[in-house]
């Protein structure tokens, strides 16, 4: 218990003495919505130059599943997920008809584990219990940021407020910059902002800085969408990097896709699961 306040407690200090992080873009300082800027935003998100980078849409498939390794280098974030593994396989089950949810632990000390989440409500199904609602804010708002990260490229489209931001250089990259937000333009407490660099030649989301109120007020990161492989003829990023910084030399987080597809029924529905194999290296 000393131990844990020992580290707790710095934390809170720390937490406290933040303000609200704002990632909106200079060239949008005014507060005012320009709906000329909404259109070229929105034409760099649905038209980019190779038309296979167009987004679909998850909810022409109705459900989808991915296979994923979630690797964590930051034992500091991994303190506030229920994940306790540095590495953990998992099969991400998705449905957008009830904004569902399940995720099911292919090895470690959660093997054959569930947990799900049913719009906002947290449980498990394990083979000792069955299905238990356990209201736990740990496990929604890790399966939450991991629904989030994983369909974010494709949902840009739907922020009720687009703006493009003007051409950026990263990196020694050129860049077309795009901001999205929900109900007012400038920063609030209860709103998250997303700024999307579409890489200039191909038009392929490459970064998106974010925040995430819910878990900090003062948070903001950065997402590392790379490895863009066919899926569906389209072409879908194969690994999520969460970075703090766009310079950081090691990642937070990093979410490596195996597999996509459209499954069959929900995992509490399969009869028996198997575990998949191994990727070969």
């Amino acid at each position: 218990m000393v131990r844990f306040l020992s580290f707790i407690i710095p934390v809170f200090l720390f937490l406290f003495s933040c303000s609200i992080a704002d990632l909106r873009p200079p060239s949008l300082s005014s507060n005012r919505l320009d709906p000329e800027l909404k259109k070229k935003g929105l034409t760099f998100v649905t038209n980019p130059t190779i038309k296979e980078l167009t987004p679909g849409d998850w909810k022409d498939y109705k459900q989808v599943q991915f296979v994923v390794k979630d690797v964590w280098h930051s034992k500091f974030v991994r303190f506030f997920t229920p994940i306790k593994e540095s590495e953990q396989r998992m099969r991400v089950y998705l449905d957008f008809e009830t904004n569902s949810m399940q995720v099911e632990f292919l090895g470690g000390e959660k093997k054959g584990l569930i947990y799900g989440l049913d719009k906002k409500e947290t449980y498990y199904i394990a083979a000792d219990t069955g299905k238990v609602f356990m209201g736990d804010d740990e496990v929604r708002i890790y399966l939450e940021s991991l629904r989030l990260y994983l369909t974010l490229p494709w949902r840009l489209k739907e922020f009720p407020i687009i703006q493009y931001a003007g051409p950026s250089k990263k990196l020694d990259q050129n860049y077309e910059v795009v901001y999205f937000t929900s109900v007012q333009l400038n920063a609030n407490p209860d709103t998250d902002q997303y700024v999307g660099y579409f890489e200039k030649t191909s038009g392929a989301l490459e970064w998106m800085e974010f925040t995430y109120r819910e878990l900090f007020s003062f948070y903001k990161g950065v997402l590392k969408y790379g490895f863009y492989e066919p899926w569906n003829e389209k072409q879908y990023p194969r690994r999520i990097t969460i970075l703090d910084k766009f310079e950081d030399p090691d990642f937070v987080h990093e979410i490596r896709i195996e597999k996509i597809e459209i499954p069959e029924k929900p995992m509490e529905e399969v009869d028996k699961v198997l575990e998949l194999p191994e990727p070969a290296q």
